[in-house]
């Protein structure tokens, strides 16, 4: 397909409930949920689709009423750790999907157990993630076929129900939290399925995932990275960011750049961010950044217990009025914080 990449800022999620009506057009939202995974799709029919709901109930509600979503026609939970399925009962209950998709394998936890009690109780169409096509209206999905056998290494991560998303000539995979065995099995088996526009990056950016042969066989322009800032993993790893830096695939994260859109007639996409919208004019932010810059060289959030160097990527995440500011590397360890594990301050 053609591909052209535009770079659109957007302050507040609410921004995005705008482009919800513009007719023709797939909408993709990679959902900052923290250390977890969430996704939405709108189609141009207006069919929903709902891929894992991430580690908060609270927070997943609140961005499907900010994005003004009124049914949900398909639910998808990748597999069954509470950082992909957190809130799925309220949300079964709510929006009453018309069918459900999960890998089949069970987990023996509270989360999961008010999940499938919710399916019952809702009386939702539950299928079991093996091969099959789904098509809601002009959009496709391939769920595409489990490992034979199921992995026994990592085994609900390796498992996790993989999705291909097709608009006319746009292409979308989710990954779940698959890592290398899967990764290798599926290359072997479905090679073909797996080339397209967009991936949503195997397990947060893990190192356990994202091999050099199956990065290259997906072969994406895009590479969109579902992880929580500073996140007790260290996800993604350099490890990871690496490949995809060197075969040239643009990243997006949503530790750096909040929701993530992605919008496509079919043809052309962009791409618009949640956090990457300048707060003040460029004359005055370039100001402000060189004055602070040449007289404190550290920087924290008032809600975290980590500090940076100015300069590193996590310290342009911090809104004004939680920034603080540090002069020396002392003044921020004696604050109670601790260095970055990114920049190492």
């Amino acid at each position: 397909m053609k591909k052209s990449f535009f770079l659109f800022a957007i302050v507040l999620l609410t921004c995005f409930t705008l482009i919800l009506p513009i007719h023709a057009k797939l909408n993709i939202y990679f959902l900052d949920v923290g250390q977890g995974d969430a996704s939405i799709i709108t189609s141009p029919t207006g069919k929903v689709v709902l891929i894992d709901s991430g580690p908060s109930k609270n927070l997943i509600l609140e961005h499907l009423d900010n994005l003004k979503i009124g049914h949900i026609d398909l639910v998808i939970a990748s597999h069954a750790h509470a950082d992909h399925i957190t809130g799925m009962d309220e949300i079964i209950a709510k929006y009453q999907p018309r069918a459900f998709v999960d890998p089949g394998i069970a987990h023996t936890t509270k989360t999961y157990e008010r999940m499938i009690n919710a399916l019952i109780e809702n009386d939702v169409n539950y299928y079991e993630g093996t091969s099959r096509k789904i098509t809601l209206g002009n959009i496709e999905l391939t769920i595409l076929p489990p490992a034979e056998p199921l992995i026994s290494q990592s085994e609900l991560n390796n498992n996790s129900t993989v999705v291909r998303l097709d608009y006319k000539n746009f292409s979308c995979l989710y990954t779940g939290d698959i890592e290398k065995e899967r990764e290798r099995e599926l290359c072997s088996r479905v090679d073909s399925l797996l080339d397209v526009d967009i991936l949503k990056v195997p397990h947060h950016g893990s190192s356990s995932s994202s091999t050099p042969t199956f990065i290259k066989t997906v072969n994406p322009d895009i590479a969109i990275i579902s992880c929580g800032e500073e996140n007790s993993y260290d996800h993604p790893h350099d490890e990871a960011l690496a490949l995809y830096y060197n075969l040239d695939i643009d990243i997006y994260r949503t530790d750096q750049h909040g929701t993530i859109l992605v919008q496509t007639d079919g043809s052309d996409y962009t791409i618009q961010t949640e956090t990457d919208a300048p707060r003040a004019p460029p004359v005055k932010i370039e100001e402000t950044k060189k004055d602070v810059s040449s007289e404190y060289k550290y920087a924290a959030s008032k809600k975290s217990k980590v500090f940076h160097y100015i300069d590193c990527s996590s310290v342009k995440n911090i809104s004004p009025e939680n920034l603080i500011l540090f002069k020396t590397r002392e003044e921020a360890i004696a604050s109670g914080r601790r260095p970055c594990k990114r920049c190492n301050p």
